[in-house]
């Protein structure tokens, strides 16, 4: 479905949160290892470390700092998800990594869709990354991004011991849709990979649509057994056994 090698595969979840170190401590209950980061300029995250993937749990702590931060015009571009949440919690949308994040929006631009690119750099961390969004879409809608230097040779600069992965590995999304089929075939298009039926083989994160109201991303699905077969974080689904 694409022009280019773009080799579109899972890299990130948004769980936006009230308090990341309360969501962090169920996060644990659950069995799934976060930690907590130190909020800078009115952005506060933490994450479920897997490996190049993660689940990012994020909120803001100072909406007036964090409009002169580094941040800014990326929370605004989330506004319309968070907005979208039927909580005060809820997962907004996700991340695929592209090879080229930048063709990628080429692509996406010469198929009619409103883009807008993001650029970050994070000297003191020695990483910058470009972040594409496509406008006008369901607000659940993935963005794109492409890290420098590559993902992989951030990781392998990571000590192992550095971040705790658990027993559990993400292994999907699940989407509600009045149309299940329809959502899936939208998606299949934005991201580049046909979709089979309700679901999107997307590498390193599956994900399914279910019959639902309204399209909105309400659960994660994890490998292992769990303390039971769902339980429910703040404003998220997570679904063992998958």
């Amino acid at each position: 479905m694409t022009t280019f090698a773009e080799l579109p595969s899972f890299d990130h979840l948004l769980h936006y949160v009230p308090d990341v170190p309360e969501a962090v401590a169920d996060y644990r209950a659950a069995g799934l290892p976060a930690h907590t980061n130190d909020a800078v300029s009115g952005f506060q995250n933490g994450g479920w470390r897997l490996d190049t993937r993660y689940v990012e749990i994020l909120t803001v702590t100072d909406p007036q700092e964090v409009r002169s931060s580094l941040f800014a015009r990326g929370v605004e571009l989330l506004r319309p998800a968070i907005e979208a949440l039927p909580g005060p919690a809820g997962a907004l949308t996700f991340a695929v990594h592209v090879a080229d994040a930048r063709a990628t929006a080429g692509r996406l631009r010469a198929a009619g869709h409103q883009v807008e690119e993001i650029e970050i750099r994070m000297a003191e961390h020695g990483v910058s990354f470009v972040e594409v969004f496509v406008r006008g879409g369901p607000s659940w809608h993935p963005f794109f991004i492409t890290y420098d230097p590559p993902r992989e040779e951030l990781l392998a600069g990571v000590d192992p011991d550095a971040y705790e992965r658990g027993p559990h590995d993400l292994s999907g999304l699940v989407v509600t849709a009045p149309d299940p089929q329809a959502a899936a075939h939208g998606l299949g298009e934005l991201v580049g990979i046909d979709a089979v039926g309700a679901c999107v083989p997307l590498p390193g994160a599956t994900v399914l649509f279910e019959k639902g109201d309204e399209e909105r991303l309400v659960a994660v699905t994890v490998t292992g057994d769990g303390p039971a077969p769902a339980l429910k974080l703040p404003g998220l689904e997570v679904r063992f056994g998958h």
